[in-house]
């Protein structure tokens, strides 16, 4: 049998299955907290369908619903051991799934043939009785990734109103052989590609607000220039290489093709709006000393920077339409890297505590303070996920840069990156952008 005869009996077999029933309009987490309690959750192994043999495919498409899941850290993954034996199949019986303390459970049901699979996905609320999603998908083995991140992001829509991490790339600065270049990974760590391969020092990328466009710093001409690359392909164009430094480019939300990076050719250093031909807008900063870093609040009327015009370097909010300036950190002598969370509730950042750099974060009027990383590997350069509940970040745990990925409440989740040399520099995409 073809491929494509496999394909569609196997769509006909779950088309018989039924559609999936609506999902509820009921928030059972509250994006808006980054400490939410974790929901008690049942994922039995998957299971085979028509009687047939038990086959690895279930457990594997299981095991690796699990580990996607895991990065929101907003499940309690119940133990198998306590099930009191395997899903039923079409007919649930929730009182049996609520004794064992499951409050959402997870099934699957699968046909292999081959390298062609079919399967069958749902998610119920035992504790309201009810389908929340149900979906199936086919495909040849190399797609079961894609399957199951799709999924994924269907379970989050039921149970938070929205999408979350599942269609998303993380770029950042991978050194080796001391060259810099700007890599790319999936949401989870996989999928590594290199982006650029000018055999030189390429630094802090940063995302189009749709994703398409990717800018940083590259050298030209012996000093650093701003670059923008097109993921749709292509080697990267030189937007801006003015006299002096063009560093930490940050594209504006919500007013397309304009981006703020810090420039140094009028003889001080200060941050100016450009376009992406490289014109230059309007000078945004004014200050004496060293100003880079910018980070837009979400509506792109606010900007968070680094300045050392008090004497150190501290991050400070303007403003952008009446510039008016604020300075917003004060309780440790260096802080940089400023990241506005998607939901513009806070900004992360990097702020020195016993010589050592940590994560924290703070309410834009600079209340709240939070240091959500500690010990002497650190943390530094956070970037936000696009649902503002997760953080990834550069640490050094092992020795080496390695890129880390934490709860906005500051819960650990896992290390993303295990790469040979130091990874830095992460920058989260928006939804919709995946590593090919």
């Amino acid at each position: 049998m073809t491929t494509r005869r496999i394909l569609i009996s196997l769509l006909a077999l779950f088309l018989a299955l039924g559609l999936a029933a609506p999902a509820a309009a009921r928030v059972y987490i509250d994006i808006t907290s980054p400490f939410s309690r974790k929901l008690p959750l049942a994922l039995p192994e998957f299971q085979a369908l028509d009687g047939a043999a038990a086959d690895p495919f279930g457990a594997q498409a299981s095991g690796l619903l699990k580990r996607y899941l895991g990065y929101t850290g907003l499940f309690d993954f119940m133990d198998p051991k306590t099930f009191l034996g395997p899903p039923e199949g079409e007919k649930i019986n929730y009182r049996r799934w609520s004794r064992v303390g499951a409050e959402l459970l997870i099934t699957g049901e699968y046909k292999r043939e081959g390298n062609v699979f079919a399967l069958k996905l749902r998610l119920f609320d035992v504790t309201g009785a009810k389908q929340l999603v149900g979906r199936g998908y086919d495909g040849t083995l190399d797609k079961l990734g894609a399957a199951i991140a799709r999924f994924c992001d269907e379970v989050m829509l039921a149970l938070t109103g929205e999408r979350s991490i599942y269609s998303t790339m993380i770029a950042f600065v991978g050194a080796r052989d001391g060259k810099k270049e700007i890599y790319l990974m999936r949401f989870d760590g996989t999928g590594v590609q290199q982006l650029t391969h000018r055999q030189d020092i390429s630094l802090y990328p940063a995302w189009s607000p749709d994703g398409a466009l990717l800018s940083y710093s590259a050298y030209v001409n012996r000093r650093p220039a701003i670059m923008v690359h097109a993921l749709a392909g292509g080697s990267g164009k030189v937007v801006l290489n003015k006299p002096g430094v063009n560093l930490t480019p940050a594209f504006r939300p919500q007013h397309q093709g304009q981006l703020a990076a810090a420039l140094s050719y009028t003889g001080k250093n200060n941050i100016f709006l450009i376009d992406l031909a490289g014109k230059v807008l309007k000078q945004l900063t004014n200050g004496w000393g060293i100003e880079v870093d910018p980070a837009f609040s979400p509506d792109g009327k606010k900007m968070a920077f680094v300045s050392d015009r008090g004497g150190s370097p501290q991050i400070y909010v303007l403003d952008l339409a009446s510039g008016s300036l604020r300075r917003l950190t004060f309780e440790h002598k260096y802080s940089a890297a400023p990241a506005w969370s998607p939901r513009g509730d806070r900004i992360a950042y990097q702020a020195e505590v016993n010589r050592t750099f940590q994560v924290a974060t703070i309410r834009p009027d600079g209340s709240d303070l939070r240091i959500l990383t500690n010990g002497l590997g650190g943390g530094e350069n956070p970037t936000w996920s696009p649902d503002g509940r997760l953080i990834a970040y550069a640490g050094r745990k092992t020795g080496r840069y390695q890129i880390y990925l934490m709860t906005a409440g500051g819960e650990p989740i896992t290390q993303l990156t295990k790469l040979p040399g130091d990874q830095s520099d992460p920058a989260w995409s928006p939804r919709g952008i995946m590593v090919k």
